[in-house]
């Protein structure tokens, strides 16, 4: 199982100087999906040679092929490259001390982007280094309710908290290390909640997934669908089936029913007349059996005898105009595929219910590890929070 959720790899987005080139490696480098995936994509010579640069440690040197490719590369994938090109280029910005240039360049971050997080962490980190406090702080807040299920924008509450205690801003770092104490809290009941309520991790899993993982529930389907012990994605694939077929056999429903009704238009025409003799049926049956009654104790009534006589030619007639107005059974061939579309559906939602169970196994499995990391983080939080009201007591 991977652990993308560890204190060393988080390690690697500190806001001190020398890691700020490692943070935009970790950022490049989790654009390796493209990379993984290259031989399905069209990938242009300008996407190779970007790719292979961001794989290496960052250096100055760099400067001018991240600035060519966002000036004249023409590739589909440059929207995406285009994002980790500028922040590559902010972070050796910033190493140089340029925080104009580095805000510039991350200014054209795509929000939605996946580099959106490290972007933030980049753009608060520039705030920072010009002294401005009070706008590298409202940063780190406002990452941590841009992207509060991210474990990165978290952790980064708490590494600013740590650095700005550690320089005697005790103003700065106490509102900072509680709403890491509270983003904490929030995840950890939001990972109970989709453990026992796992229905809307399904619908996310069969729709876009926000790659900068805005939710816990983001950054849930993002570590199973990167764990490669996990069958997350096989269940996601039987998921989007199942969900399709049954959209077809709703459809096939629904002509089934039109077919049902058109085959039975008579039926439907004739179903009153049909109510009101099955009525008059009983009402005769009842008149014949009075008759009978009375009849046997005065069997020489001739005008009851008469009545009698009435009363089952009129049965004898409603018989037949019953028979006539005909019965309610479905036609053989419409009945068949009813039948047929009834086992259908079961097998669907036989896939739907397996596909569920498969993903709930990889949500036990991830789900331990987040867990772990949020606690471990608000303990963190907690102690940096007690060094902090000890100092001033």
């Amino acid at each position: 199982m991977m652990g993308p959720f560890s204190r060393a790899a988080l390690a690697s987005l500190t806001l001190t100087l020398l890691p700020l080139a490692s943070m935009a490696d970790s950022a490049c480098l989790s654009a390796a999906p493209f990379a993984a995936s290259s031989s399905s994509l069209a990938i242009s010579q300008d996407d190779e040679q970007l790719l292979d640069l961001l794989g290496h440690q960052a250096t100055t040197t760099q400067a001018r092929t991240l600035l060519a490719y966002n000036q004249h590369a023409s590739s589909i994938n440059k929207p995406i490259l285009g994002n980790y090109a500028r922040l590559r280029l902010a972070a050796l910005a910033l190493k140089d001390g340029d925080t104009a240039f580095a805000r510039q360049q991350l200014s054209e971050v795509e929000q939605n982007s996946p580099a959106a997080v490290d972007a933030a962490f980049l753009l608060a980190e520039s705030y920072r280094r010009d002294g401005d406090e009070e706008r590298a702080r409202a940063w780190f807040i406002r990452i941590a309710a841009r992207f509060p299920g991210n474990p990165r924008a978290v952790s980064g509450l708490v590494l600013a908290g740590d650095d700005w205690r550690n320089q005697g801003a005790d103003a700065l770092a106490l509102p900072v290390y509680n709403l890491a104490l509270t983003k904490a809290a929030e995840n950890l009941n939001a990972l109970d909640q989709l453990s026992s309520q796992p229905e809307q991790l399904y619908r996310t899993l069969t729709n876009t997934v926000a790659g900068n993982s805005t939710t816990v529930m983001d950054q849930l389907v993002l570590a199973m669908v990167r764990d490669n012990d996990s069958q997350v994605l096989t269940a996601t694939r039987q998921l989007i089936a199942a969900h399709h077929q049954q959209k077809c056999l709703d459809r096939r429903e629904t002509d089934l029913h039109n077919a049902i009704q058109h085959a039975t238009a008579r039926d439907l025409t004739n179903g009153a007349f049909r109510t009101a003799a099955k009525r008059e049926k009983t009402a005769t049956e009842q008149e014949i059996a009075d008759l009978q009654r009375i009849l046997q104790n005065a069997p020489d009534a001739d005008e009851l005898n008469a009545q009698l006589v009435d009363a089952q030619e009129r049965l004898e007639r409603l018989n037949t105009r019953l028979n006539k107005l005909g019965g309610t059974a479905l036609p053989a061939a419409l009945q068949q595929r009813k039948d047929q579309l009834a086992r259908e559906k079961q097998q669907v939602e036989s896939n739907l219910t397996d596909a569920r169970r498969r993903v709930r196994e990889a949500l036990q499995a991830q789900l331990p590890e987040l867990e772990t990391f949020y606690r471990n983080l608000a303990g963190e939080a907690q102690l940096g929070k007690a060094q902090l009201l000890q100092k001033k007591s």
